[in-house]
């Protein structure tokens, strides 16, 4: 048994190697042919889901956009993704289109990331998540929009499912479709280079921003290296399938302890003034949504700090902001005390549970995941995150020091 086990550990050490090796030798052609010059990378733009994400793909799929290929980029997505009965010739594409303002109850309203209409008024709804926090009914409200001739998508990096937060009642593949930029937006994008292949700024342009998924979707942009880790796969499977099975548990283990030296360094901070400050991390972070919490001994118990994943957080966006649901606490009340204290609302997002939130740490970008296991790297990402959710905590600490619920009869 234990010479079993011995020889699976030799053999997943030189799995491991010879992937290490793949990919340093992918490094090394990614310089040799200057893709590690993106301009979406260089001017910070990977991650930004309108401006340059839903922007790139609006402007392919205009058929009166500045590529000048007509229809011929609509057509090729709308194939990709089997939709039939749009009128090519008559559509428009409209990027943050407005369907009114939001209403929770009617389940209606909000501003679709990428619009498409045709003149039969057919309608395609787009939203578009690289990292952002699904907002409360969010695919709800687009599906309510011109009920009987339109489509939502629900555009991710890999194809996740939208939260029940935003989805609501919906059934998948009936009430909307999830498509992803690792398959449905790169495999269009190889489509599109083909006919491109005469317009080299056009092509480029593609180009590049292909290369970007690639990497923000972790795959290799070399086939033939990308066939060779695959033929390591399968000649040694068991140990594949073992290192794979143990990786997850790895990053929640790390990701546990980054959350709870991040807890330690706040409440420490906090405390050193007035020792009125706690923190709790999940006890499964597998599960989505799974978070840090902030507690003050002086606010109501429904109240606190928050650092979440999106929706895992060893493996996702992570947002932290404050948490008062809407129901409980008069979001008016809040704003109006912070306000005093310095704080705006136009530098965050909310919805009926964040009273305020926004992006701060990106561990789906596998380069920054990475740093968790190194105690050097991973201990500036905790001063990193630490140090805003101090800032905020001061700024909340006295406004909320005792406040009332609302009242209900």
């Amino acid at each position: 048994m234990n010479q079993n086990k011995d020889a699976l550990l030799n053999t997943s050490k030189n799995v491991l190697g010879n992937v290490k090796r793949i990919l340093k030798h992918q490094e090394e052609i990614k310089k040799l042919k200057g893709e590690n010059f993106n301009v979406f990378s260089i001017l910070k733009m990977e991650s930004k889901e309108n401006g340059t994400h839903s922007a790139f793909l609006g402007e392919l799929l205009n058929p009166k956009g500045s590529h000048n290929f007509g229809t011929i980029f609509l057509d090729l997505f709308l194939q990709q993704i089997n939709y039939e009965g749009l009128d090519v010739n008559s559509a428009e594409v409209v990027l943050e289109y407005s369907l009114g303002f939001i209403d929770d109850k009617t389940k209606t309203g909000g501003r679709v990331d990428i619009y498409i209409k045709d003149a039969t008024n057919k309608t395609i709804c787009i939203e578009n998540k690289i990292y952002a926090t699904d907002q409360n009914l969010q695919i709800k409200r687009y599906s309510n929009h011109n009920k009987e001739n339109n489509t939502v998508y629900y555009l991710t990096l890999r194809g996740e499912e939208p939260s029940d937060l935003s989805k609501d009642d919906l059934a998948i593949n009936e009430d909307y479709h999830c498509i992803s930029y690792r398959n449905t937006i790169i495999e269009w994008l190889e489509l599109c280079l083909k006919e491109a292949a005469d317009q080299p700024i056009v092509r480029e342009s593609i180009k590049q921003y292909s290369i970007l998924l690639k990497k923000l979707t972790n795959q290799l942009s070399d086939d033939k290296m990308e066939k060779e880790i695959k033929d390591i796969i399968k000649g040694n499977y068991k140990s594949a399938k073992t290192i794979s099975d143990n990786i997850e548990a790895v990053e929640v283990e790390y990701a546990s302890l980054y959350l709870k030296e991040i807890g330690e360094m706040v409440i420490n901070k906090l405390n050193a003034i007035e020792p009125i400050w706690t923190f709790e991390v999940a006890d499964d972070l597998t599960k989505s949504w799974s978070a840090l919490d902030i507690y003050n001994a002086k606010w109501p118990s429904e109240i606190n700090v928050e650092l979440q994943g999106n929706s895992k957080i060893h493996s996702s966006q992570n947002d932290y902001g404050l948490i008062a649901h809407r129901d409980c606490f008069s979001r008016e009340t809040i704003y109006g005390k912070l306000e005093k204290k310095g704080f705006s609302q136009s530098e965050w997002a909310s919805n009926k549970i964040w009273v305020c939130y926004t992006n701060i740490m990106n561990l789906g970008d596998i380069e920054v995941r990475s740093d968790l296991f190194n105690k050097e790297t991973r201990l500036k990402l905790v001063d990193q995150v630490a140090t805003k959710m101090i800032e905020l905590c001061r700024l909340c600490d006295v406004p909320l020091r005792n406040f009332p619920k609302i009242e209900t009869t």
